[in-house]
């Protein structure tokens, strides 16, 4: 079975205050590549009903979908051909799921 094209660990994510995001890392066969997705996004997969969240349920939110997370996060890296990193995800990239 083929690799995927960017790996990812459980557990990697922290917040970035100035970019109003969390951070996290993916691993390909060239190296580490950086990835953002901002509070809105993760605020969206929590309940889409949110107007916002706070860093920490930002936190908790990450956690809690990581998995779905790094999904979206192999698709839009993929479709981007890599990109400049860090690559950001927002809430209109979950639209394709």
């Amino acid at each position: 079975m083929a690799q995927p094209s960017v790996r990812f660990e459980g557990g990697s994510g922290i917040w970035i205050a100035e970019r109003e995001s969390v951070g996290f890392v993916g691993t390909t066969d060239l190296g580490d590549v950086e990835f953002l997705i901002t509070a809105d996004a993760l605020a969206e997969l929590i309940d889409p009903a949110l107007d916002g969240i706070d860093p920490e349920t930002a936190m908790e939110g990450f956690e809690e979908h990581e998995d779905e997370i790094h999904h979206i996060a192999r698709r839009e890296f993929v479709k981007r051909l890599g990109g400049e990193p860090p690559i950001l995800l927002t809430s209109a990239d979950l639209d394709d799921q």
